[in-house]
Formats: C-alpha cells, structure tokens, sequence
C-alpha cells in the first residue's frame, strides 16, 4: 500500500486568497517599492535548481524546517512565523510511524500470495483467510495515519500561502512562494489582469483557463505559474515539477 504525499502544486492554489495584501503593488493603482522581486529568478538569493544545502546557505530561509512527509519538507523565510516546536516533533514521530505502517502493510499484502487451489486442504485455507485479515487490518491502520498526514500537508500548504515558503523534494526545491505583499517583475502582484502579466512576461504560455505559465531559463519542467480567480491574479509561484514528493 504506497501512496505519494505530494504537496503539489493543487494544494498551493486551494489557499490562495488566505495571501496578506497589503503593501502589494496589484494591477491598479501607483506600484509599491521593494528591494526584490519574485520572478523567474527567483526570489533575493533563491535561485531555482538550487540544491536545498545550497538554499539554505543563503540565509533567505529559517534555519529548521516547517514540517515533513516523506521525501518532502517545507521551509519559511526568515522572519516569518514558525512553527511550534514541539507540534513538530511530535508530527515527524507521527510520520515515522506512518513510514513503518505503510511498510508493514506492503509486506503483510505481498504475503498473502496466491489463494488456494480448488483441492487445497482447509488448514491452507485457513492459512490464506489469517494472511487476508492481517492485510487488511495493517492497511486499514496505514489508511488512518495517511488520512492524518493528509491533514497536515493541507495544514502546511495553508501556512506556507499565508507566510510564503519554499517546499523541498528530497535535496531539490520543488516550489517557491513569495511572502505576503512581493511582487513579480515590473510590478505585477495581486490583482493584475491577465493582459497585465502577458505583458510583463510576453514568454507566459495558457496552461488553462485560469493559469499562465512563464518557463524559467535554463531549468527545465520549472515554471513561474500565475493563477487567476475572475481575471484577476491571485498568486504566483516558482513550480517544479520534475521534483517529486515521494
């Protein structure tokens, strides 16, 4: 029983209008100044495919994570609110355990190998049914800390829309978020039309009908995706995605 904790970029957008404001510059109105922007880029000294040793030695982001699951784990830039300490000591006990019961659940379902033949004797039948509740009863426990971890890569992905962030895959950054009130290039932030952004990246291509993607030089499957809520633009992220979760 496997199943991949992605953190993708779906959950990046479900939170979306939890992003502060003020300070922005948006499509309307006398841009606001800021000493960087968040572009194609990246974002002050954070560069996409950067290692996440190299990421983190520039100081950019807080020095511990925010909060793990599986090969993937969420940073805060500096300045930015942390987590709990011990909310996450006890969250990454809580993915230890998960790790352990999805494993025990493989095995126990390998195990159950093939049923019984048409003249198999009741002891092997019997044998099979106990190899059978035992599968089921691993799963259904790796089922219910799945649900949990579940909850808390939400959680995170909240926090990460709310504060800004950067999520790593294993030593690879998988996404970016600005914090609240960064702008893009030219001045492009919260509340920009579509034409507005087409303009300031003529290179953005029409993922779909709420998403423009702008191809990051150089970096293959990363892009500078924008999202839209009514025309109008709602967030923006650096998004990679040949960095998987695992």
């Amino acid at each position: 029983m496997r199943v991949n904790n992605t953190g993708g970029l779906k959950a990046v957008f479900v939170v979306a209008a939890a992003l502060a404001a003020a300070g922005c510059t948006t499509g309307e109105g006398q841009p606001s100044k800021q000493d960087k922007h968040f572009d194609v880029t990246g974002y002050g000294k954070l560069k996409p495919g950067m290692s996440k040793q190299d990421a983190l030695a520039t100081g950019e982001l807080a020095a511990t994570g925010a909060g793990k699951s599986g090969s993937c784990e969420d940073y805060r830039y500096q300045g930015a609110p942390q987590p709990d300490a011990a909310e996450l000591a006890a969250e990454a006990e809580i993915e230890q355990k998960l790790a352990a019961a999805q494993k025990a659940a493989d095995e126990a379902e390998a195990a159950v190998g093939v049923a019984p033949g048409v003249n198999a004797g009741a002891a092997a039948y019997a044998a099979h049914a106990e190899k059978l509740a035992k599968s089921a009863e691993l799963s259904a426990k790796a089922t219910e800390l799945i649900a949990q971890s579940t909850e808390r890569i939400a959680k995170r992905a909240a926090a990460r829309e709310a504060n800004g962030g950067v999520l790593f895959a294993g030593d690879r950054i998988r996404l970016m978020v600005p914090p609240p009130g960064v702008t893009a290039a030219k001045d492009v932030g919260k509340g920009a039309t579509v034409d507005q952004v087409k303009a300031a990246f003529p290179s953005a291509a029409q993922k779909d009908d709420k998403t423009l993607d702008v191809p990051v030089p150089d970096q293959w499957g990363v892009v500078l995706s924008f999202r839209f809520t009514d025309g109008k633009l709602d967030t923006f992220v650096l998004f990679n995605a040949e960095a998987k979760c695992s």
